[in-house]
């Protein structure tokens, strides 16, 4: 599905000397996965603790990017933190996309702290597949 991928995450200082080399350096930018079906691409994007409203989506040409604002902070009552070890942050992940996608039909819901995007392929670059036999 993609020609090569490049992330670009937001930078900030976090108190701690190891965060970013331990936990933080797995979850600055968001994880994906990516499936081929015969027909379509599904990109999974993993991003919990959001919102549909937090996702900017845009497509410029054959490059997709996904923007994330960073989620309010979350407010506690009636107490305050002893230890915090993560906290979503603001992300932007861009994928050239190949030449059997059919950018028009590009489309995206976020539900379960996973965004999920369709990318349907151009008709004539269905993948077609066939059993062999074994001799």
């Amino acid at each position: 599905m993609c020609k090569g991928s490049y992330a670009h995450h937001g930078h900030g200082h976090r108190h701690g000397r190891h965060f970013g080399q331990h936990f933080g350096a797995a979850f600055r930018q968001a994880p994906a996965n990516v499936i081929e079906y015969d027909g379509h691409y599904e990109l999974h994007l993993y991003a919990p603790e959001r919102s549909r409203e937090d996702f900017q989506l845009q497509l410029a040409g054959r490059v997709l990017t996904i923007t994330a604002k960073a989620p309010e902070e979350d407010i506690v009552k009636l107490g305050e933190w002893i230890r915090r070890e993560y906290r979503p942050e603001g992300f932007e992940r861009s994928f050239s996309l190949n030449d059997k996608i059919d950018t028009d039909g590009v489309r995206a819901s976020y539900a379960g702290g996973v965004l999920r995007l369709t990318l349907p392929k151009y008709p004539d670059q269905v993948t077609k597949r066939r059993d062999l036999d074994i001799a």
